[in-house]
Order: C-alpha cells, then sequence, then structure tokens
C-alpha cells in the first residue's frame, strides 16, 4: 500500500523528514518496505519555442531543432516525429536531469553532446519523459500562450513527494488510507490530528423523490448511503488532485472518478459514483442473485458472476458488483451531469468470496475485505459531494438516503494499568496509558481502578484488553522499555522421535552434498497434471490464486520450481533437497477423512559433477549418481542389504523394504521438464519418510562390528547372459545364494562383442567372501561360487565365461 508523505502532512503538522517518518511508521507497526521519490521540481527545464526544423544530414529518423529557451538559442537534435516549428515544448537544459528512470534504473543529466556527428544542447522532453504519463510517441506539446523561458515546474503544477510502500497486515484495516496512518503518526509526533471528517453533517431529510434504496440482503449490506449532485460538469482533475493521486501510481481519469478515489485513500470508505440519468427506475436495489450471472464491467470485460454474489440493481437489473467493481451501463462519463454517490457498508467474506471467484481484486475490494469503519458511510459520502460539487460546480442535493438495518456500536473492552506495566514491562502510570489511546481515538473512562475503553468501530481488530496493551507498547515504543535485569530460563520442548527422525535424514542429506529447500505446497492445477491424474489430486476449495490450487501429490514439482528459478539467475550445479508434506486423495485419510498426508524426503540433481579444466572435461551428473546417494542413505538407516530395487524402464528404480514401497529414483521426463520450463536434465528421488518411520527405522539402532582378525577372499567371475538382463537382478541373484560368506558384490565390467553372439553380453563380478573366525582359501570358497553358478544358469541362462 502505497502512502504519500506530503499528503500525510495535509492531516499533521510535523517537521521529521521522510526517512524518520519511515522509521516512526515501522516501529509502529506499519512496516516500511520501501521508499521511492516522486515527481520533480524540474530544476533546469524550462518552456523553449522551436524556431526551426531542418532534416539532420547523417540520419533519416532524426531532425535538428533551432530552438529558444528564453535566453539563449540553442540547436537540439530530435527523434519525436510530431516536432514542428511555433510549438512550445518542454526542454531540459544542460545539467539538467531527466526525472524518470531509465531501464537499468539510473538517470540520464543532459549533456553537450554531438549525435551523428551534429550538436545538441539540450533536449525536448515527451510525458513519459517526465512523468505525467507513459506517452512516449512524441515530445510534450505546451500551450501556445504559455511564455517562452518560463521554468517548467510552474507549467505542470508539479511536486516532488515521498512515497512509502507499506507491508500491511490485514488486522489493520483502519491503516489502509491515509488517515489511518497520520492518526498513529501523531501519537508518536505529538502532533493534533486535522481529520475533516470528524465536522462532515447531512441534513436529516431523505431523498425519496429522487432516489429509492432498499437492502434485500442486510446480511450482506449493513449500510447503504445515497447523495445526489447535480449540474456537475465533468473534465479533467485540477493539478493538486491528479499530483495526490499520480503520487500513489493511479491514473487519473477524470474529476468526479478522482474524487471517490481520493477519499478512498484519503479515509478508507470505497465510492461509487453513478450516472443518476442511467439508473433504471430510479432504484438502487441491493441483492444476492441464486444463480450464475453476466455483467459487464468498468473494465468492458463480461464476467461470469457465480451464484450467491451480491449486486446492486437498478430498476431493470444489475449496475454493479458490490464491494468489487461497478458496471459499464452506469458509468460516468463527459456527457454525465448528475451523479449518485454510493458509500456502503458491505460484508467482508462475502466481498472476499466474490472477489476470489472473480480473480478480481481492486482497491476497493481489498479494503471491504479486511473491514472497513460501520460509521463512516455518511461522513464519507458527503465529503466527496463537497469536493465533487468544489470541482465540477455542481449543487449537491440537501439530504441523503441512509438505509441501516445492521448497525455497529463502539465495543467497551476493560484495561488494567497494572496487567499493562505487567506484560510490557514498565511502569506507566494511569495517565500516561490513557493519554495514549486517547490519542489514538479511543475513548476512555476510569472506574474502580480499572480504565474503560471505547474502541472506535475503525479498529475491528481490538476486541481483548491484551489488544488494548499492544496499542499501549507499539505507542510507547518498544524501545523504551528497559531491558529485564533477570529472566526465566525456559528449556524447548524436546523433540519427537518422528522429528529427530527427519533431523538425522535432513544431517545425512547436508554431509552428502545437497542444499536444502522450501517450496509451496500449493501448485497450479496444470503443473499438479503433470505429476498425478485427477483421482489423485486435492483442491483448494477458495484459493488464493490460480498459481496455489492443487496440494502437491509429490516433491518433485516444488524442486523442478526451484531449478527454473535458480538457473534463470545463471545458477548453476544444482543439488537440492527438501523434507515436506504431500497430499494424495484415499479412502482412509491420515487426519482428515478422504486425504492421505505423507511426509517425503526429496533428493535431486542438476548440472555437473565436474567441469572442465585442464586436467578433465566437464561430467554431467548421472542417474548413477543420484542413485549412489539415495543408497547412502540406505546405509546409514542400516536396511542397505534388505532393500529390494525394481527396475521400470531404462530411467526409473523402485525401492522395496519389507514389502513395501519406500522410494522411487527418475530421469525427470522430457514433459515434465517442458511444463515446468527447465531446459536442463534433472533427476529427482523420493523416499517415503513416513513409511520408513512406521515401519521402525527410527528405532533401529546402528551396531558396532569389530574389525575383522582375517583377510577377506576376492573371486571373480564373468557370466554370458542375453543383452535384455540386467546386472543388478543377477547381483541380487548371487546375494540370496551365497549365503553369510559373501560380504559384498561388485560389477566391475560389462563387455559386449561379436565373439559373445548377436543379443548377448557379458557382466564380470568381485564378490567379497569373509568368515570372522578363519582365514578363507579357494576350498572354502569354490562350493559356494558352484552354486551361484548353477542358481544363475537356471534362473537367467547365464553362462560362466570366465
Amino acid at each position: 500500500m502505497k502512502i504519500s508523505y506530503n499528503w500525510l502532512r495535509q492531516y499533521l503538522d510535523f517537521n521529521i523528514s521522510p526517512e524518520e517518518t519511515a522509521d516512526k511508521l515501522t516501529l509502529l507497526g506499519l512496516e516500511v518496505e520501501e521508499i521511492e521519490e516522486t515527481g520533480s521540481d524540474f530544476e533546469g527545464f524550462v518552456v523553449g519555442e522551436v524556431l526551426d526544423v531542418r532534416n539532420h544530414p547523417n540520419a533519416d529518423k532524426l531532425v535538428l531543432c533551432d530552438v529558444n529557451t528564453g535566453d539563449e538559442q540553442v540547436q537540439i537534435v530530435c527523434g519525436a516525429p510530431n516536432v514542428a516549428a511555433g510549438q512550445k515544448v518542454p526542454v531540459a537544459k544542460i545539467g539538467a536531469t531527466i526525472p524518470v528512470p531509465m531501464k537499468d534504473g539510473s538517470y540520464l543529466t543532459i549533456k553537450k553532446t554531438k549525435i551523428r556527428g551534429e550538436t545538441s544542447q539540450g533536449m525536448t522532453c515527451s510525458e513519459a519523459e517526465l512523468g505525467p504519463s507513459d506517452d512516449h510517441t512524441g515530445i510534450m506539446v505546451l500551450n501556445g500562450d504559455t511564455s517562452v523561458g518560463t521554468p517548467l515546474k510552474k507549467v505542470l503544477n508539479t511536486e516532488k513527494d515521498t512515497v512509502f510502500e507499506i507491508g500491511l497486515t490485514p488486522n489493520r484495516p483502519d491503516a489502509a488510507c491515509h488517515i489511518g496512518v497520520a492518526r498513529d503518526l501523531s501519537a508518536v509526533v505529538d502532533a493534533k490530528l486535522k481529520n475533516p471528517y470528524k465536522e462532515a453533517t447531512v441534513a436529516n431529510t431523505a431523498l425519496t423523490e429522487e432516489i429509492s434504496i432498499k437492502i434485500e440482503d442486510p446480511d450482506k449490506c449493513h449500510r447503504y448511503v445515497g447523495l445526489i449532485v447535480e449540474n456537475v460538469k465533468v473534465d479533467e482533475s485540477p493539478a493538486w488532485l491528479k499530483n495526490r493521486l499520480t503520487a500513489i501510481g493511479l491514473r487519473p481519469i477524470n474529476n468526479v472518478v478522482d474524487v471517490t478515489n481520493y477519499v478512498l485513500h484519503e479515509i478508507g470508505q470505497p465510492l461509487h459514483a453513478f450516472d443518476y440519468g442511467l439508473i433504471g427506475k430510479k432504484k438502487i436495489i441491493v441483492k444476492s442473485f441464486d444463480e450464475v450471472t453476466k455483467f459487464t464491467t468498468l473494465d468492458s470485460i463480461e464476467r461470469t458472476v457465480p451464484a450467491g454474489s451480491l449486486f446492486i440493481c437498478d430498476g431493470n437489473g444489475p449496475v454493479a458488483i458490490a464491494g468489487v467493481m461497478g458496471g459499464e451501463n452506469s458509468e460516468v462519463t463527459e456527457k454525465t451531469s448528475k451523479i449518485l454517490i454510493e458509500s456502503a457498508y458491505f460484508d467482508p467474506s462475502s466481498v472476499r468470496k466474490t472477489s476470489k471467484q472473480l480473480a478480481l481484486q481492486t482497491d476497493s475490494s481489498y479494503r471491504f475485505e479486511r473491514g472497513i469503519d460501520p460509521n463512516l458511510q455518511l461522513r464519507a459520502a458527503k465529503r466527496a459531494a463537497e469536493l465533487i460539487a468544489e470541482i465540477t460546480g455542481g449543487t449537491i442535493l440537501e439530504g441523503a438516503e441512509d438505509v441501516h438495518p445492521v448497525k455497529t456500536d463502539p465495543q467497551i473492552v476493560p484495561l488494567r494499568p497494572s496487567r499493562v506495566n505487567h506484560l510490557l514491562g514498565t511502569k506507566l502510570g494511569k495517565d500516561k496509558i490513557q493519554s495514549i489511546l486517547q490519542k489514538l481515538e479511543f475513548g476512555v473512562e476510569e472506574a474502580s481502578g480499572r480504565l474503560l475503553c471505547s474502541v472506535p468501530t475503525f479498529r475491528p481488530d481490538v476486541t481483548r484488553e491484551v489488544d488494548l496493551i499492544e496499542e499501549v507498547g507499539r505507542v510507547y515504543d518498544y524501545n523504551n522499555i528497559p531491558k529485564p535485569e533477570s529472566a526465566p530460563f525456559i528449556a524447548p520442548e524436546p523433540l519427537s522421535e518422528a522429528e529427530q527422525f527427519q533431523q538425522r535424514l535432513r544431517s545425512l542429506a547436508k554431509s552428502l552434498g545437497y542444499k536444502e529447500i522450501s517450496t509451496n505446497s500449493l501448485l497450479s492445477k496444470k503443473e499438479a497434471d503433470l505429476l498425478a491424474g485427477e483421482e489423485l489430486q486435492i483442491h483448494t476449495l477458495n484459493p488464493v490464486s490460480q498459481e496455489n490450487t492443487t496440494l502437491r501429490t509429490h516433491l518433485t514439482g516444488g524442486f523442478l520450481k526451484a531449478l527454473r528459478y535458480n538457473l534463470n539467475r545463471n545458477a548453476v550445479n544444482l543439488k537440492f533437497f527438501e523434507i515436506g508434506h504431500v497430499f494424495r486423495k484415499s479412502d482412509n485419510g491420515t487426519w482428515i477423512k478422504g486425504v492421505e498426508e505423507q511426509i517425503h524426503l526429496l533428493f535431486g540433481l542438476c548440472g555437473n559433477r565436474k567441469e572442465d579444466n585442464w586436467q578433465s572435461e566437464t561430467q554431467p551428473w548421472t542417474i548413477f549418481d543420484l542413485k549412489a546417494d539415495i543408497e547412502a542413505l540406505f546405509h546409514d538407516l542400516g536396511i542397505a542389504d534388505d532393500i529390494v530395487q525394481e527396475t521400470k524402464g531404462n530411467q526409473s528404480l523402485r525401492y522395496w523394504y519389507k514389502e513395501e514401497i519406500v522410494g522411487v529414483l527418475n530421469e525427470t521426463e522430457e514433459t515434465l521438464l517442458k511444463g515446468f520450463d527447465v531446459e536442463q536434465d534433472a533427476f529427482a528421488a523420493e523416499v517415503n519418510v513416513t513409511r520408513l518411520f512406521d515401519l521402525g527405522l527410527a528405532q533401529k539402532q546402528i551396531t558396532y562390528t569389530a574389525v575383522p582378525r582375517f583377510p577377506t577372499f576376492e573371486f571373480d567371475a564373468a557370466f554370458t547372459v542375453d543383452a535384455s538382463v540386467r546386472a543388478g537382478d543377477l547381483a541380487k541373484q548371487i546375494k540370496e545364494t551365497a549365503g553369510v560368506l559373501l560380504k559384498s558384490v561388485t560389477v566391475f565390467d560389462v563387455y559386449e562383442g561379436e565373439n559373445l553372439g548377436k543379443g548377448k553380453k557379458s557382466i564380470a563380478f568381485r564378490l567379497t567372501f569373509l568368515d570372522s573366525n578363519k582365514t578363507l582359501n579357494i576350498k572354502d570358497v569354490e562350493p559356494v561360487v558352484q552354486k551361484i553358478v548353477q542358481t544363475l544358469e537356471k534362473t537367467a541362462g547365464a553362462k560362466l565365461r570366465a
């Protein structure tokens, strides 16, 4: 949310710099995330007159202009297609700095230079270069009556300003406007708040002859106020109003619409102006529709509005989506001469639901969703009517239509001064506490040693004593609270067995060189479809955005998004791991019926294991690098010998333990890489941490085995098999057949050649045997080897080659 420093000074007399103001706002809980300088004093800019325009001798698209700047005549090289002799134009003289930054964020300072061999002593400027608009199609042409040499600041009526970008928390709707921020600031700079809304009054007469207002759904609309201004002349807004709006990033439209936007950002009350002449049967009806409704909003987009949404209707049908956006059929235009000002209170949950379903958030819906002051509507409408009448020359009809079926009274919350000091660690007196709260416009009365605080209706977040204490603390300034001389030591709660198991896995992943990532558990529907079928997906009922609609079924999606983010920023050789929850539809469910929730561990690789250098060439990671890391994990858990591998195609493995799938390893498919916009090969493996824990691996102890006293005996055997036979399957059968003497089996050679025959290959294994009680020799090992040969010949058609 943007807040203008100059605008704040409209309501407060204070003499602190914008930087100090930002610090104070942040300490008040209104965190200033960014400070931006806007506008310009246009030092070095004047009104110039183009005396002559002639072709540039060395460039077809450039011209040479002789320009009178008032005190001298200069030549300026110009590329604008609309430049012509006799025009009055803005001229940046030598030494002037263009106020709008260039693409790289730097600012251009004008110097005497040569462009294609011709001298240029200044610059004629477009609106985009000066800031009033983004129009860069040609130079800005000024009124012909403007005097040559006049400082440009006097002509454009602009002002330099500082704008604060405030990260507003959802519980502070009162601070979503300049007066709300000024109110908080007034409490710490000790300045009186000038609030124009306290004095706004309206004659207690109705406008029933002009307009009829009816609320059919009071649960969604607590109040609706209508004021009428006639004889308005819709035109361009005055400079002061345009300066206020452009400073906070709004585009001025016309003097009526600009006033409604001004009041919105001044006090936080959304308003809407209807062309009175377009209101059918002079009726306003606030109601919901039970069916889906087509409606064209002010941006000329026909929207499909879901059933149950609240509308503002006239005698013919909808004219606005309540709290979100008005309709094209009642828009204020230059032909409008009489307007109806709407000022209403709409239920926050109703507006939020409609806004989310339409994927349409506006300045109005942003404030209605958080909860505005339910007692401000009449005063805000009156303020807008007065400004519109003043600017447009219109006349306010006496009285107002104020339909108010649901009234909201201030809440009384008791406060104990002793409790304030106990929680804050202060020694504040009762008078000091009362003074702070009154500066924030809380009503305070003393009763039986307590303070009875009347909470203003613009503060829906204050409902308890502790909320009042927080108000005192943030205004008093937490930096002023003395440090305690002592503090109790509270031991952290011990980690559960499941958490300890996850920490163990986390430490192992880091020891293998992986960096931890933490990704969003929500994906877009398109991304979710790439990872799992609809039968497994769980969708959110009210998604924050279309990018976050579906709970993840795998961690791989987050890994690929992290890859894309890092690769786009020239990061290379990425090794990521993540421990996180995945969610899938299930008949039973883990915590919620129909939702299976598990914890997975992801390992992911992308890039090169080794970069090229003078000693070696580039070595990219392969699926076998990831396989080695997964097997290191199982070895650390003490289950490597019990893991059964199942191949699925050439680039996929499943890991089984005790007849349960505990892990899957894949080379990421091309369609998946393309779907997540990753342009490099990637490998990912997911291990089911929940299943490993349920199988008792957290309790599995690592046991110590003494260093063997006797040497190992190694035996090499090569087998000729069909080319389709996998080495892993043979190694598994060797282990199962050999018994306890065999400690390890590794593949050290694979050979294919014409001498073996078509469709054949040779796989050579190194068998390592060990007996803890004696030294083995060939006689001890030979029977085991013969048994292995017979088994492999029987099961895989293997022939002992050597």
